[in-house]
């Protein structure tokens, strides 16, 4: 398991080290305008390292599934199949390294923003923003940042996995046929639809925080769901 896990991070190092320079490039401009006292450069920096972060998750979580959809419809990528390793280790290395990629850049980005706004309180304002949009109970906090983070990261693995199902059924339906990809689409809408329903059953009457470490760990459960369901529809039909 920890060899295919290495694998899979070799495989997508060149993409995520191009993510870790554009976050360093907008940390550097936001230091550059903090000790040089030019606040709208400041402010620029902190906003471009939040949306380098959030946009790094959404393209960490892309990578992930390109790459199974690319090892299932190649013949050089089909070879890791033929391995002496079951489907499960296989899947299961490729969903533990997008975790724990996720995991390290939450932990470095979490870091990183809470040194950003105790260098620079007054900007406390954008981050409030920010936290707003996803509950309007939100204030500014490190913990609050962190429980918001909890649930990025397991909606995000959980949508993974999701796109993961969505791609291998159909792939045993079309077997890379055309088409393969609108399907895999419509799938990936409906299962979402699915998700969302459920994450609704939390009550919205408790606290914000309470709301998202609740729907986070649901996310988690159903995000390991989609990983056993996936890994026996390719034992079964992709013959893997």
């Amino acid at each position: 398991m920890l060899r295919l896990l290495k694998y899979e991070l070799r495989k997508t190092l060149f993409p995520k080290l191009v993510l870790c320079a554009l976050l360093a490039i907008a940390e550097g401009i936001f230091l550059y305008g903090y000790w040089s006292g030019k606040k709208d450069t400041a402010t620029l920096g902190i906003g471009l390292f939040i949306f380098g972060l959030l946009c790094g998750f959404l393209f960490i979580g892309i990578l992930s599934l390109v790459t199974l959809h690319r090892d299932m419809n190649t013949r050089q990528g089909y070879m890791l199949f033929m391995t002496p390793n079951s489907t499960y280790k296989i899947l299961g290395a490729k969903v533990a390294e997008c975790g724990l990629t996720l995991l390290v850049v939450g932990a470095v980005g979490l870091a990183i923003g809470g040194l950003n706004f105790s260098l620079l309180e007054q900007e406390i304002r954008f981050l409030a923003t920010i936290l707003e949009s996803f509950s309007p109970n939100l204030v500014p906090s490190l913990s609050n940042i962190a429980v918001l983070l909890f649930y990025i990261l397991c909606n995000i693995l959980c949508s993974v996995t999701t796109a993961y199902l969505a791609d291998v059924i159909s792939s045993a339906l079309l077997n890379g046929k055309k088409g393969n990809l609108i399907i895999t689409f419509v799938l990936f809408v409906a299962l979402n639809y699915v998700i969302q329903k459920i994450m609704q059953l939390v009550p919205s009457t408790i606290a914000a925080t309470s709301v998202l470490l609740a729907q986070g760990g649901i996310a988690l459960v159903l995000a390991v769901v989609m990983y056993i369901v996936t890994a026996r529809l390719m034992d079964r039909y992709l013959s893997v």
